[in-house]
């Protein structure tokens, strides 16, 4: 069963929809003051579902910032943390004078009822996993607005399990484990010896780890795998060169086919049968449909539709 609401600004006058969007986000969420100066036209969407005690929303929306402040911590307390994975565009979470800075595929949490402040420099898409307190406190104080690593390890588990749960659809009982199981894999990414780790060499193989965790990134580019990798776009490029690498291929073509033969498993399994082609390619990381015909028809010698017949 889906349970999922869904709000939107664009049923309304452009002069009309900002106002809106501060009623919207109160109601999806909580008490939240958000500013920006698209007071002529504002653009955002929300689709929140319920798991359990956990809830899940997908927000799409337009530059702005959103102030948590004392006095709505004090009228609207809610007990818990959002964890916020960004899809999109670029933000940034402040809180107890710490700035994480989330790019596609960064992931960092905010305490609810602690004043906080995110900034959204431009159009961006967002996912937010709220989490009562009790899960994440269990272990110890809680370090909001830090980096979480989403490449490898603990972190990546909690970026995919997220991933899942908003591409759905998914039986309730299944969605509600899943985001539980997120919960918990989350308060584990937290623990300081975790969300500090030990820089360890890249290598080729650290740098498919990065590409295979962001293949439906926008920007996945060797200056975005370099960024997270902490290295140089040139490193980038001589990891995959073929002494670097072994392989001989560059960053571009082990992206294309790596998408390529995600897709060819989707279109492979019984169980994503109800996905039509063109979510295939979607899921898979291509922003064009014509061209992941040809691709994948170069690639395996035969059509998407061959493939999964």
């Amino acid at each position: 069963m889906d349970n999922r609401s869904y709000w939107t600004t664009s049923a309304l006058a452009p002069a009309e929809q900002f106002t809106h969007w501060r009623e919207l986000i109160c109601e999806a969420f909580l008490a939240l003051t958000p500013e920006s100066d698209l007071r002529d036209g504002f653009a955002g969407s929300v689709t929140q579902w319920r798991l359990g005690e956990h809830s899940m929303a997908r927000i799409e929306s337009q530059r702005q910032v959103v102030y948590r402040t004392e006095a709505a911590v004090a009228s609207d307390p809610i007990g818990g943390y959002y964890a916020n994975l960004q899809v999109s565009g670029t933000s940034l979470m402040v809180q107890h004078g710490r700035v994480a800075t989330l790019r596609p595929g960064g992931l960092a949490v905010v305490d609810a009822d602690e004043p906080f402040r995110f900034e959204f420099g431009g159009d961006f898409r967002q996912l937010s996993l709220f989490v009562p307190a009790k899960t994440l406190r269990a272990n110890g104080p809680v370090r909001t607005a830090t980096a979480i690593d989403t490449v490898t390890g603990v972190g990546a588990a909690v970026r995919h399990s997220m991933e899942t749960l908003a591409r759905g659809p998914m039986r309730e009982s299944a969605a509600n484990r899943l985001a539980a199981h997120a919960a918990g894999m989350l308060s584990i990414a937290l623990e300081p010896s975790i969300l500090t780790p030990v820089r360890s060499p890249k290598t080729y193989r650290t740098c498919i780890d990065d590409i295979e965790g962001h293949l439906t990134d926008e920007d996945l580019s060797p200056a975005a795998t370099a960024r997270r990798l902490g290295i140089s776009v040139r490193t980038v490029h001589a990891l995959f060169s073929g002494a670097g690498a072994g392989q001989g291929e560059s960053y571009a073509a082990t992206v294309r086919r790596l998408r390529l033969e995600r897709a060819a498993r989707h279109l492979a399994d019984p169980a994503m049968r109800h996905l039509r082609v063109i979510d295939v390619a979607t899921e898979a990381g291509f922003g064009n449909v014509a061209s992941f015909h040809r691709a994948f028809r170069k690639q395996f010698g035969r059509t998407p539709k061959e493939a999964r017949e």
